[in-house]
């Protein structure tokens, strides 16, 4: 398990270098889970349309504890983020 919004940042960092993304756990604090927010949907497939409209509750984090980044992905609006779960919820960081 990774510690923080730091090893999600190196994350985004590594696959726009190219580096293959795995999945992985990060332990959030309740300081870091205000960066990150709910997608209000549970899409089918994760494609950059995903992240058209709103897609966003900016009021909805996830609590503090492991969250299971699944994909590092790149939407429309040309920012790059790390989608992850935690129990039947997804979240996204950054969410601006």
């Amino acid at each position: 398990m990774h510690v923080g919004n730091e090893f999600a940042k190196k994350q985004i960092s590594d696959f726009l270098d190219g580096v293959t993304f795995a999945a992985c756990v990060v332990e959030l604090t309740k300081l870091e889970t205000k960066d990150w927010v709910k997608m209000r949907s549970d899409p089918p497939r994760f494609q950059p349309k995903i992240f058209v409209g709103a897609w966003a509750d900016p009021n909805s984090h996830p609590t503090p504890g492991e969250l299971r980044i699944l994909r590092i992905m790149t939407g429309p609006d040309k920012v790059t983020r790390a989608i992850a779960r935690q129990g039947k919820f997804l979240y996204c960081y950054p969410w601006m």
